[in-house]
């Protein structure tokens, strides 16, 4: 994942961050509130298991701000589906097994 900037004028373009995490299925959502890019990822697993996490990326410094894991095999994947942010900052994602929802508990 990175970020580009166009710079003042349209006249070209620069990489603000470049940040190690993977989405490989799903466009990603900027809250302008929190200042974060929620992603939802996958890693490449030395043990295979097909484990899938949602990540926050601070939208400012490419920084992992989190990453939970959402589940473990198919059934977690998110087939395309988009992630939605409520109006409370739970972050939901729609897999072939149901929904996902993460929030704070704080």
């Amino acid at each position: 994942m990175s970020r580009i900037d166009v710079e003042p004028g349209g006249k070209g373009c620069r990489t603000v961050w470049t940040s190690p995490e993977r989405s490989p299925s799903t466009v990603a959502k900027v809250s302008v509130a929190s200042g974060l890019l929620y992603l939802y990822t996958k890693e490449p697993r030395k043990d295979l298991i097909d484990a899938w996490y949602l990540t926050a990326v601070d939208v400012h410094t490419g920084r992992t701000a989190y990453k939970v894991l959402t589940g473990t095999g198919k059934w977690f994947d998110n087939n395309w589906a988009p992630i939605t942010l409520g109006p409370d900052g739970t972050a939901y994602v729609g897999v072939i097994g149901g929904l996902v929802a993460v929030r704070d508990r704080g």
